[in-house]
């Protein structure tokens, strides 16, 4: 049995993208904090901060043992901006979908990033403040809902304690603040395979509650009625993405298209060969040039009176170099294309050192 803790994802600025860099979502450049699960949970959760926030990435490895069954639980969650990469080291997959708590600090950069946090606690998970306590070295605030527990220090968790239907613990055991991050703890590992999702990480549609003083919440036998607007969830908007002059780019398409980027690229570097393959309609082709580059293309219009794509070539910091803005020109030292007898799909050869794979979907 696999129980979800609700948790409030908190998000992030970059370097990268420049006009969000003021935009801080913890009062720290970076951070290390170690956690370890007790009761009916054991295990371990590391999670790294860097950029202020922007980045931040959760290995998580847990067992739960209940009613005499067991069920080992490993994760690890990347947030970018954005973009959340969900990857499943047991069934070796990464999903990507939207990082939705984002837009609340974006929106409200006139307040502090911790008021913003703890109102997050309020408005999505009910909870009142209870107080302070000190808790690994910190003053933390305590915050109460009807069957959990949880204390925060500068908008971190460091310790939460939910009794809902078994007893789930988690506890602080080290934190470093302002420490150096490898960037390695913010890329997908190769050869996890891409799986098509729109899975969300966080909150969306709350109307956030500042007001920390706020009753008890309404509650229901063991479960706290949380009231958002779930439509918020529906579906997935396209991305923005940032030329190397830090313009905004949309790269349009169908299915998987809008999604992919350079992570995602890079990661299913193993999957890519240098066959001859052939491009369906509305599926997406990843790519590796002749330069080492990555980028990624879709067929636009395909019919007997010939073809148009999609393309999008990415720098080695995820910015876009080159994109077909309704052009239908791939650079031809990559690629020779061509439609197939039906065309009704593009049959792609690489030249040279370019590799693909066509993802699934």
């Amino acid at each position: 049995m696999k129980i979800i803790i609700l948790f409030v994802v908190l998000i992030l600025s970059s370097s990268v993208f420049a006009q969000y860099k003021q935009v801080k979502l913890f009062p720290f450049k970076s951070a290390i904090i170690e956690y370890k699960y007790e009761a009916s949970f054991k295990g371990t959760h590391i999670k790294y901060i860097d950029d202020w926030g922007y980045k931040q990435a959760d290995y998580i490895k847990r067992e739960l043992n209940f009613g005499g069954n067991s069920n080992k639980e490993y994760e690890t969650i990347i947030l970018i901006g954005e973009k959340a990469y969900t990857i499943n080291p047991q069934e070796n997959t990464v999903a990507v979908g939207r990082n939705s708590t984002y837009n609340y600090y974006l929106l409200n950069q006139n307040r502090k990033c911790t008021d913003i946090s703890d109102a997050l606690l309020i408005s999505a998970n009910g909870y009142i403040l209870d107080g302070t306590k000190e808790f690994l070295g910190k003053e933390c605030k305590v915050w109460k809902a009807r069957k959990a527990t949880q204390f925060t220090w500068n908008g971190i968790m460091l310790k939460s304690e939910v009794n809902f239907m078994t007893m789930m613990v988690e506890k602080a055991t080290k934190i470093e603040i302002d420490v150096a991050i490898p960037e390695s703890k913010f890329e997908i590992p190769q050869g996890v395979k891409y799986i098509s999702s729109d899975t969300y990480q966080g909150f969306a549609g709350l109307e956030l509650n500042f007001d920390t003083a706020e009753t008890k919440p309404e509650a229901d036998g063991n479960s706290i009625k949380i009231h958002f607007d779930s439509s918020d969830l529906e579906g997935c908007d396209n991305f923005v993405y940032l030329s190397e002059s830090g313009d905004k780019i949309v790269t349009e398409g169908v299915n998987d298209y809008n999604k992919i980027d350079y992570l995602i690229i890079k990661s299913q570097r193993e999957f890519f060969s240098g066959e001859k393959t052939e491009l369906p309609q509305s599926s997406t082709l990843i790519f590796e040039t002749n330069d080492g580059e990555f980028g990624k293309m879709q067929i636009e219009e395909i019919n007997k009176n010939g073809y148009k794509i999609r393309y999008v070539i990415f720098n080695y910091d995820g910015t876009i170099k080159a994109h077909s803005n309704g052009t239908d020109n791939l650079p031809e030292n990559n690629f020779d294309i061509a439609p197939n007898d039906s065309n009704f799909k593009l049959i792609v050869t690489p030249k040279s050192k370019t590799k693909c794979f066509v993802l699934g979907w």
